[in-house]
């Protein structure tokens, strides 16, 4: 049986005035396994990713309940030791990867600052790990991607590499927030893909999108957020083939043709 990761308890986002963004959300992520959270845009999704990263600041949101990674709450923890996890044993995926990289420095320079952040290596040994990591993504000319500028790499590009820079530090759990909007259909294919590598080398994944093609294709469960809540909860199989909530119906039938579901589980 896979072992919890990472659990998410009755989690509440609100405004410094009050304001409820999320309220009550519960979720586990398992190692090797895929939650898939689905919802339209403004129904939470976003924050509760960028809340288990300890990216939302302080003087603007007030959040409560439990981020637990490896039973220890990183809500209750000092700033210095939830850093030392964010970042590198759960690494967050962008859905705007030029957001991620600072266009006036070169690929290399953030891939070799990033690595000795996080490890005990020196900027040769950085290098070189970063040659190896996106020699596994099946990137060509890597000497010459990690001499360019992001502004140089197209947005899937960008999105492999910042796989691979996640992969380096050795996850335990990957968040990809919309890792594959936008792209082309090939271009997806191949961070899905990459993904289902990822699932193989059993580390937890929270899969956020709005494609409900996306989700079926890789989760393993689903979670549904309308309105900052949750409100259904299930396997893919049976939320896909037995949808409970008029809202998820009509996000099958928005999204993805009810006929080509099945072909999309197989």
């Amino acid at each position: 049986m896979a072992e919890s990761i990472l659990r998410v308890k009755e989690l509440k986002i609100s405004l410094a005035d009050g304001t409820p963004l999320v309220e009550g959300v519960s979720f586990n992520v398992q190692t090797g396994k895929v939650l898939g959270i689905a919802g339209e845009s403004g129904s939470g999704k976003t924050l509760t990713c960028k809340a288990i990263m300890g990216l939302l600041p302080e003087k603007a949101f007030n959040v409560t309940g439990v981020v637990a990674f490896k039973n220890k709450n990183m809500l209750q923890m000092p700033e210095k030791e939830a850093k030392t996890i964010i970042g590198k044993d759960i690494s967050m995926i962008m859905q705007n990867p030029m957001t991620a990289f600072n266009p006036m420095s070169k690929i290399g320079s953030q891939i070799i600052e990033t690595l000795r952040a996080h490890m005990p290596v020196t900027k040769k040994e950085a290098y070189d790990l970063g040659i190896e990591g996106l020699k596994k993504m099946n990137l060509e000319r890597v000497h010459e991607l990690m001499n360019s500028h992001p502004y140089e790499l197209s947005g899937g590009m960008l999105q492999r590499i910042m796989i691979s820079i996640s992969l380096m530090l050795k996850p335990f759990i990957v968040i990809a927030d919309e890792a594959t909007t936008a792209l082309d259909v090939k271009t997806q294919a191949i961070i899905l893909s990459e993904f289902e590598k990822m699932r193989n080398d059993n580390i937890g994944l929270i899969v956020v999108s709005h494609e409900f093609g996306v989700i079926a294709q890789i989760a393993d469960d689903v979670a549904v957020m309308k309105d900052g809540r949750i409100i259904e909860y299930g396997t893919v199989y049976d939320l896909f083939d037995n949808p409970k909530k008029k809202y998820t119906k009509e996000l099958l039938e928005a999204r993805l043709l009810r006929k080509e579901v099945p072909q999309c589980l197989k």
